[in-house]
Parts: structure tokens; C-alpha cells; sequence
């Protein structure tokens, strides 16, 4: 992996290749993932009522299971710790997808499995940003390799799987999880005083921070926004296959997202230093709105669908980068790993499951194009909860 370009005095105690590769595997595992498990299932015969579900089950298990595991990393300081064991029995569960389920089976594995691999991404995170000593406008430059290897992923099965059997995909996800396992194994543990005298009523202050309205009205919009793209994780390359698009088009499409992602973290640290953080989270919000009546309004319209997959630049990644910012402001190091545990749980967790389980009923009842237009309306409703963080500028 090549090295970022980080200061030279920064940059030798920041194990930049391990933390971008880390990264690169985790979210190609995502590139295999969002694309193609949709596909995968429904070749092996479930509903589209039912991936919604499974994926609600996988994106619930966020709600729970991120909190758990970011307590016990808060308070015994074994971030890694927690990644390692996530990450190796998130594998040893995934190995049920290589035989034969029913919808019972394929939800107690999606339980399993998930409640593992979800402990992995927050506390990481926070071990990033631990490791980059609150300079978080350096995290997007690590974060894109993230983005690298969804791209490879989504790309490379787009054009296998219009060649063979999708059914290899559980074969696949493994190769990839084991790769993660691997280069978490690499990593060493970095102390962030989870054990000192000043943090001993780290529940007392933990709450005092969460109560606060500029806190829970920033993880309002961030549940609102991520619920809007429940239809899209779940549903959009089903959605884009009833509109004849070839599976190398769909894999293509999600790749421009994910490459739009990648210029805008690229150049993230320029922008917010420049317009500021509320700029940011704000302009993200309007055009998550507009991404996705774009895609209800205009299915078979190939310009305007690949203009509404670069807006995944503001609709993902500068608005997860500019999260990133604002959890650093509000929860110091010793909270931190709670902090992106209810960023996780709250976010990704209640509010992906919910649009998840929304659009699986949609998906059912209605036509497809009303899956976004239901993403359209939630993405106005964040809009609600702008002011209180007006004020507030983090510091970057």
C-alpha cells in the first residue's frame, strides 16, 4: 500500500500503510457486499421483503452491538484487542453462507456474524483518530484507501458475475474478511488513558456530553440521512436491474460512486478548512435530497444517473468525514470509543435498519421509484435539525 502523504516528523509514528490497508480490505469486503448480496439472494430464491429484512438485521445489529464492544474498549483501553476478536469470529460465522440455508438460517447467520463484524469499524476509527493525535482532517487521506478497494471489488465481481455463477460470492467475502484478520494482526495497541484518575466517571461525563442539544440534534441528521439510504444499500442495483442494466453496469455505477468518494476526500481537508464544518454537514444534507429524487425521477435517464452517483461524494463521504470532525469536538479520547459507538449504533444502526425494513415494504407494495422518493423526503426532514449546530465550528 503506498504511503500517504503525510509530514515526514507525523508520518513516522503514524503506520500509515497498515491503517489504509486495514481500510482497503474492510470496505472491499462492502464492494462485495452492497452490490451483489442483494443479487445473490434473490438467486437463491428470497423476496425483496426479505433481503430488506436481512439487511435491516445486519445494519441492526449495529444498534446494539457497536455500544457493547466500545464500553469494554473505553474502559479496559484494547481497541485492537476488540477489532481482532470481532474480526476472526465475524469469519468463523460468515462460513454458514457456504452451505444451503432458509430464510431462519440466513437470519441467524446475518445475527451472528454481523454482531462481530459490527464491533470492528467504530472502534477502529477511534483508533485512527487516537493515532492521528486529533489532527482529523488527515482521517480522509487515510479513509480513501476504504473507498480504493470497494472500487476494485465492485468492479472486478461487476465483470465476473456477468460471466459465472454468483453464487462464488460467499467464497469471495471470506478471501476478503481473512484479509482484514490479517492485517488487524499487524497493528499494535496504542494507550489513550482510558485508565486515568481525571477519566473515572467517564459514564457521568459520557451523558452530559450525549444530553447536550447540539450533540443529539448532529446524530439526529446523521440517523435521518443514513436511514435515506436504506433504499440504496438494500435495493439499488435490484432497482437498476429492472431497468436492463448489465451487471458490469451496475458494478460500474457503484464504482463512480465510490470514485467520486475518493476525489472528495482527497481534497476534504482543503475544503472544510475553507468553508468550515456546518458548511459541510449542510451542503451534504441538500444534496443527499437531491441525489435521490434524481434516481426516483429519472431510472432510465444513464446521464443523470451517473451525475446522481458522483453526488455519493456529498451524500457519503463528505458527510462522514465532516462527522468524523464534529465527534472529535464533542467526545475527547476517553469517550471516544462510546462516541463512535453511537455514531455507528444510532446512525448506520437504527436509522440504516429502518429505511432498510421501509423499503423492503415499498419494494413490495409499490412501485420501486417510490423507495427513493421516500429517501428524498427523509433527507428534507434532517434539514430541521441544522441550527443548533450553526455555532459550532470544530476545531480541524
Amino acid at each position: 500500500m503506498v504511503q500517504l502523504p503525510l509530514s515526514k516528523s507525523k508520518a513516522e509514528r503514524i503506520p500509515t500503510a497498515r491503517l489504509s490497508s486495514f481500510y482497503f480490505f474492510y470496505f472491499a469486503f462492502l464492494g462485495c457486499l452492497l452490490p451483489f448480496w442483494p443479487l445473490f439472494l434473490t438467486d437463491r430464491g428470497f423476496s425483496g421483503y426479505e433481503i430488506g429484512l436481512v439487511h435491516a438485521v445486519f445494519l441492526g445489529t449495529k444498534i446494539i452491538a457497536p455500544t457493547i464492544w466500545g464500553s469494554i474498549s473505553d474502559k479496559f483501553d484494547i481497541r485492537i484487542g476488540i477489532i481482532r476478536f470481532g474480526v476472526v469470529t465475524a469469519t468463523f460465522f460468515f462460513c454458514g453462507y457456504l452451505f444451503e440455508f432458509d430464510l431462519q438460517g440466513l437470519l441467524l447467520l446475518s445475527v451472528a456474524y454481523s454482531f462481530f463484524w459490527n464491533a470492528i469499524l467504530s472502534q477502529f476509527e477511534a483508533y485512527t483518530l487516537t493515532v492521528l493525535d486529533r489532527k482529523s482532517d488527515w482521517y480522509s487521506r487515510l479513509r480513501l484507501w476504504g473507498s480504493v478497494g470497494f472500487i476494485v471489488f465492485s468492479l472486478s465481481l461487476g465483470a465476473w458475475f456477468d460471466w459465472f455463477d454468483i453464487g462464488h460470492l460467499p467464497v469471495l467475502m471470506l478471501l476478503v474478511m481473512v484479509s482484514v484478520a490479517l492485517v488487524s494482526f499487524s497493528l499494535s495497541e496504542v494507550s489513550f488513558g482510558a485508565h486515568s484518575e481525571a477519566h473515572l466517571d467517564q459514564d457521568k461525563r459520557f451523558l452530559s456530553v450525549l444530553t447536550s442539544k447540539p450533540v443529539y440534534c448532529f446524530f439526529a441528521i446523521c440517523l435521518l440521512l443514513q436511514m435515506s439510504h436504506g433504499a440504496y444499500y438494500s435495493f439499488f442495483s435490484l432497482y437498476l436491474e429492472q431497468f436492463d442494466y448489465s451487471r458490469l453496469e451496475i458494478g460500474a455505477l457503484w464504482a463512480l460512486g465510490v470514485i467520486a468518494e475518493i476525489v472528495l476526500f482527497i481534497y476534504f481537508h482543503k475544503i472544510i478548512k475553507a468553508k468550515g464544518a456546518f458548511f459541510v454537514l449542510s451542503a451534504s444534507a441538500v444534496l443527499t435530497f437531491i441525489r435521490w429524487l434524481l434516481i426516483a425521477a429519472f431510472p432510465t435517464n444513464y446521464p443523470i444517473i451517473i451525475f446522481a452517483q458522483i453526488l455519493h461524494a456529498f451524500s457519503f463521504a463528505s458527510l462522514h468525514a465532516v462527522c468524523m470532525v464534529y465527534i472529535q469536538h464533542f467526545f475527547p479520547p476517553h469517550l471516544s470509543g462510546r462516541g463512535q459507538a453511537v455514531y455507528s449504533g444510532f446512525t448506520f444502526g437504527l436509522g440504516g435498519a429502518v429505511g432498510a425494513l421501509v423499503s423492503g415494504s415499498l419494494w413490495e407494495l409499490l412501485p420501486s421509484y417510490s423507495l427513493f422518493v421516500f429517501s428524498s423526503f427523509v433527507a428534507v426532514i434532517s434539514l430541521l435539525f441544522l441550527r443548533p449546530l450553526s455555532a459550532i465550528e470544530p476545531r480541524k
